[in-house]
This record gives structure tokens, sequence and C-alpha cells, in this order.
């Protein structure tokens, strides 16, 4: 995401995110030790595989931004000293300020990835069942990780495995339009049902307004937490509240915690659902740096009058997010947030290109 971008989503990023940059009574540790629980998310995970924050230092300007200094392998510091502008870029667009002005290298052995939580067994039972819930789905990674995950929730309702981890940084151009211009390829069935609004879909705005945006988002992405944050309310004001555009959220998990939390807010139900997914984005930081992300989601919808009771346990809420990432497979989504509007992607979901767009199509 470009820089004009980070600066769209403004300060409101900073309330959310401000416990990763927080000193008052923290201390400078804590800082780092939430940049290495983020950093895969802030960095992705190709960089996050070859270096981890190590300190902050103060930087050499007066403008009180600081330096971040990494620990990086010795064969990837060439390569990471060219990429220095975009790590600064990309840290501040998390934290949704210039807190940092500069990247330091320094050479040396990683810490090392947290042991990860062995799942259980696969039964082949549930597996079978669910294998034939995902019957008609283009063979990929994803379909085979989608199999496991509904095996292990059917079988022992705990460890959920998520693959096909998508991108945080880049929303990428939808491969299908809903009423493409001559002579260029029309769009399957399956597109063209996906690219209107579906039977059970999350929407907000007038059922026949004259526009339609399409939100494939997962709530573990923290730029989908600073587009529901400092975007959409925006959007909302503008053009859901007039009556000029039909708004809809389409689940697109980009990891196990990411497809519980999902599994939450449906828990909801139709009338509460927005609200299950304003309290989570606005908690994010809180739950997914807690040694328990999904007791620490429960404990947060609680306090907001939200059900989390066997939230996990139930297999229809499942199907939803199934159903939701099957349609983004067919329109080409690869990362979060992807929003499509009126049949076509947008590479840049800030609040400015959304209303240009809005406003090209004179509807």
């Amino acid at each position: 995401m470009r820089e004009n971008g980070f600066r769209a989503i403004g300060g409101l990023a900073q309330g959310l995110t401000g416990g990763l940059v927080q000193a008052k009574g923290k201390g400078r540790g804590l800082q780092v030790a939430r940049l290495k629980v983020e950093w895969p998310a802030i960095v992705g995970p190709e960089i996050a595989r070859v270096c981890e924050p190590d300190a902050l230092l103060p930087g050499r300007s007066r403008t009180g931004g600081k330096a971040l200094r990494l620990r990086v392998l010795g064969a990837a510091a060439l390569e990471l000293q060219h990429k220095a502008g975009l790590l600064v870029e990309r840290v501040n667009g998390y934290v949704g300020h210039r807190a940092i002005e500069e990247i330091r290298l320094v050479q040396g052995a990683l810490s090392g990835p947290p042991p990860k939580r062995m799942p259980p067994p696969l039964d082949k039972g549930a597996a079978a069942r669910v294998a034939e819930r995902l019957d008609g789905m283009e063979e990929s990674e994803l379909k085979a990780a989608l199999a496991r995950l509904g095996a292990r929730v059917s079988a022992s309702r705990r460890s959920i495995v998520l693959g096909a981890l998508a991108t945080p940084f880049v929303a990428r151009r939808s491969s299908a339009q809903a009423n493409p211009p001559a002579g260029q390829p029309q769009p399957s069935p399956e597109q063209r049902r996906a690219l209107f609004e579906m039977p059970h879909d999350h929407a907000l705005g007038k059922k026949d307004a004259p526009n339609l945006l399409i939100d494939y988002f997962s709530l573990t992405c923290p730029h989908c937490a600073n587009f529901h944050a400092a975007i959409f309310p925006v959007i909302k004001s503008k053009w859901i509240d007039t009556g000029k555009l039909r708004f809809i959220y389409r689940h697109f998990p980009s990891d196990s915690i990411a497809t519980h939390a999902s599994q939450f807010a449906e828990c909801a139900g139709a009338d509460k659902f927005f609200d299950a997914i304003g309290v989570l984005f606005h908690a994010q930081v809180d739950w997914l740096t807690s040694g328990d992300p999904e007791a620490e989601m429960a404990k947060v919808l609680d306090k907001a009058g939200l059900p989390s009771d066997r939230c996990l346990a139930n297999d229809q809420l499942l199907d939803k997010v199934i159903e939701d990432v099957q349609s983004g497979q067919v329109l080409g989504v690869k990362a979060t947030p992807t929003v499509i509007i009126n049949g076509d992607g947008t590479g840049s979901p800030t609040a400015e290109t959304i209303n240009q767009i809005l406003e090209k199509s004179g509807r």
C-alpha cells in the first residue's frame, strides 16, 4: 500500500493500534515485543523469515522519529538494505503515524518462531462430510486447507488451520467485471453471482441503491481494521446513509485465528453482525497479541453484550465463512482488504479512491 493510502487512514488508526508503540508505563521492551508479534502481518511472511525487530533507538533527525534496528540473517542483509524505505513505510502505515524514520540492520541469529500448537488427528468421517460440502470448489491449497479446517472443527472443536495466507498489503484488481465492454471476456455464471448480493450476505444501505461495494476482509488483517475504523465511517456517511450505496462485508480469513473471529462475528446474527465486527476490529491488537486470542475475543464480545458461547462449535457458522471464501476465489481475491465496486476491483481501498470511483460512476 502506498504512503498516500496510509495518510488517508490518518490518526484514527493510531488510536486502534496505539498499544503497539505506546510508551507510557510500558517500557521500550514491550514495544519491540509487540512489533515481534505483529511482524509477519506488518512486513509479510517472506521478509519476516529473515529478520526481526531488535530495538527502537533515537533517530538522527529532530522530528522525534525512532530508528528501528532489525536483526537480520547475513545472507539477506543486502536485500533488506535496499528495502529499508519499504519497511519504514509498512511499519508507519500499520501504526497509523510516522513512528519510525529509518531502519538499521545488525546481522545475527533470529530468536525463532514461537512453538506451534499441534492440531488433533483428522477424523476421516468428518473429513468426508466436509469434502462433500466443498464439492465444486476449484482444487487448490485453500480447498485442502478448508477441508482440514472443517474436519478438525467437527472432530474436536479446537484447532483450526486455514491455508492460503493472504498478503495484507495489496488489494488486487478483480479479474471479473459485472458488465465488461463488448469484445472482452464475459464473466462466468459463478463470477456474476459473486459480483452481486448473495442470499446470506451481510449488507448495509438501500437494497435498490445504484452502487454496490463488496469488501473481502480478515479480522486479523491490520489494514482491514484501519479500513473499518477510518474509511468505512466516511463511506457510510456520504454514500450508504444517503441511499447511494449498498455495502457488503464478506469473510476472507487469512489464518486460523481470523477464521475463529469470523465465526464469532457470524454468531452475533444478522442484526448484530456489524456490531460484532466493530467490537472485534476495535480490540484487534489486544486479542491478537494475547496468549489465548479466542478466549480474549469471547471476553470482548461478552463485555459488549454479544454472544460468544459455543460459537466455534457451530458448523453452520463455518459454512457461511466457507461460502464467502469460495466467492472470493471465484473473483480472484488474493489479499485483504479487497474492495470491489460495481463489479470492478480497486487496488488502493482508501476513502479518496472509493469516493472518486463512485463519483465517476454518476449514479
